[in-house]
C-alpha cells in the first residue's frame, strides 16, 4: 500500500483540532460547527484521494471532525435547555412577584377602606344634629351623650355678659381625619350655673 498523500490529512487534523477545543465553549462553538464542517469536508476528501493509500491523517482529521460536531451539537442542546430553565425560573418568580405584590396591594387598600369606614362610623356628628344645637341652651354633656367625647379640649375662662364676670370655659373640637371625607365641629362653651353650655360653634364637611 502506497504512503498516504497527507496535505488534506494534516489540514482536517488541523482544522478538527481547533474545532474541538471550541466545541464546549458557548457561541464559540458556533464557530467552531463551521470549522468542524470544513475540517471534516477535507478528511473526506482526504479519504477519497488516498482510497487506495495508507489513511491514518484522513481518518483522524475525519474523526476528529465528527467529534467536534457531535460535541457541538450535544452542548448546544444543553445550553439552550439551561437557557430555557433559567428563562422559566425567571418568568415564574416574576408571576409569584407580581401575585405577592397585587395581593398585598389588594390587602392593604381593604384595610385602607376598613379603617376609613371605622372612622366615618365613629364620627357621630350629622348636619342636621348640628343645626338642633342652640347657643346658650344646649350642654356639652348633651353633645357628648350624642356624638362622644371631643378629639380635643382647651380649658381657659371667658367674660359672661349676663352674670358681668369672668367664668370658665372650654374648646372643644371633634375632628374626621382619617374617614373617607374630612370633617371638623369646632364649640367653645362657657359655664353657667356650674354647667358648661354651647356659646357658639363652626362645622365643617358635615353630612
Amino acid at each position: 500500500m502506497k504512503d498516504e498523500k497527507k496535505v488534506l490529512g494534516i489540514l482536517s487534523i488541523v482544522f478538527g483540532a481547533i474545532a474541538l477545543v471550541g466545541s464546549w465553549v458557548p457561541f464559540l462553538n458556533n464557530g467552531s460547527f463551521v470549522v468542524g464542517l470544513f475540517a471534516l469536508v477535507l478528511g473526506v476528501i482526504a479519504l477519497i484521494v488516498n482510497r487506495k493509500n495508507k489513511k491514518v491523517l484522513a481518518l483522524i482529521g475525519t474523526l476528529l471532525a465528527l467529534a467536534s460536531l457531535v460535541i457541538v451539537l450535544a452542548t448546544q442542546s444543553i445550553y439552550s435547555n439551561a437557557l430555557d430553565e433559567a428563562s422559566k425560573a425567571y418568568d415564574e418568580t416574576s408571576k409569584s412577584i407580581d401575585k405577592e405584590y397585587s395581593e398585598s396591594s389588594i390587602a392593604e387598600e381593604s384595610s385602607s377602606i376598613a379603617a376609613e369606614k371605622a372612622a366615618d362610623d365613629a364620627f357621630k356628628w350629622t348636619d342636621a344634629y348640628f343645626d338642633s344645637i342652640v347657643d346658650g341652651t344646649t350642654t356639652y354633656d348633651e353633645i357628648v351623650a350624642t356624638v362622644g367625647e371631643p378629639t380635643t379640649t382647651g380649658t381657659g375662662t371667658d367674660y359672661d355678659i349676663d352674670t358681668d364676670s369672668e367664668v370658665p370655659s372650654m374648646d372643644c373640637d371633634w375632628d374626621l381625619d382619617d374617614g373617607s371625607y374630612y370633617a371638623s365641629v369646632s364649640i367653645h362653651f362657657i359655664q353657667k350655673n356650674g354647667t358648661y353650655v354651647v356659646d357658639y360653634k363652626t362645622g365643617t364637611g358635615l353630612k
